[in-house]
């Protein structure tokens, strides 16, 4: 059975550290473009230390608990192996690099484990589920808009989003058709047989809309 998610307060953690994260991962890799040895060298750990962490458990919990000994943790991955070493390096700054590789893969996870909770959640015969909204639904340039609805029978999906127009004034709608893979809540573009990806754009929310139903009963 799939973890159903981490606790709230796990998911503001690790968003919070995230800021940390980046800033050391921007920090790790900043002045060694003109030293090959220490780009080599910092890339092979931020790697290692980053399979470590996935080896730790999937989802953003164990990021969260793992960073409270973060220069432990990379001490010890670097004893782990000959080919290793922090010599010369900030450690601080690999261990933050590592963290936020591993933070995209386990946001990945908790999306994907979300989607499938609620795909196993849905009553018999329910049709179409919204599995993820958020921005505003009417339309604003500045505040994007997503939602992605799934028909749990068959996996069919579409993708609703918003984007700016070029003078940033105005949004433009589109709809995609999609499917979810329903062992593993993985979303692909197009459905089978339909010649691959299809995007419809309109102009408005509520044309947006009428798009959506159409592909719902197509």
């Amino acid at each position: 059975m799939r973890d159903p998610g981490p606790a709230p307060d796990a998911r503001q953690a690790a968003s919070e550290l995230l800021r940390l994260w980046t800033a050391a991962a921007e920090r790790a890799f900043a002045g060694s473009a003109h030293q090959p040895d220490i780009y080599l060298r910092t890339t092979r750990l931020v790697g290692a230390v980053a399979q470590r962490l996935r080896e730790s458990g999937r989802g953003l919990e164990p990021l969260v608990v793992a960073w409270a000994e973060h220069r432990e943790l990379v001490r010890r991955v670097v004893e782990s192996s000959e080919l290793l070493t922090s010599d010369g390096l900030d450690v601080e700054a690999v261990a933050g690099a590592a963290f936020a590789m591993r933070y995209r893969e386990a946001l990945e996870e908790v999306t994907l484990d979300d989607r499938l909770a609620a795909l196993a959640q849905a009553a018999p015969g329910a049709g179409w589920l919204v599995l993820e909204e958020s921005g505003y639904r009417p339309g604003d340039p500045f505040v994007p808009y997503r939602r992605l609805e799934v028909d749990p029978a068959t996996g069919r999906a579409l993708l609703v989003t918003t984007r700016p127009d070029e003078t940033f004034t105005a949004c433009v709608h589109t709809v995609e058709r999609g499917r979810i893979d329903l062992e593993t809540g993985r979303l692909a573009s197009g459905e089978p047989g339909d010649g691959g990806h299809v995007l419809h754009e309109a102009a408005s929310a509520e044309e947006r809309e009428v798009w959506v139903t159409r592909l719902k009963d197509s």
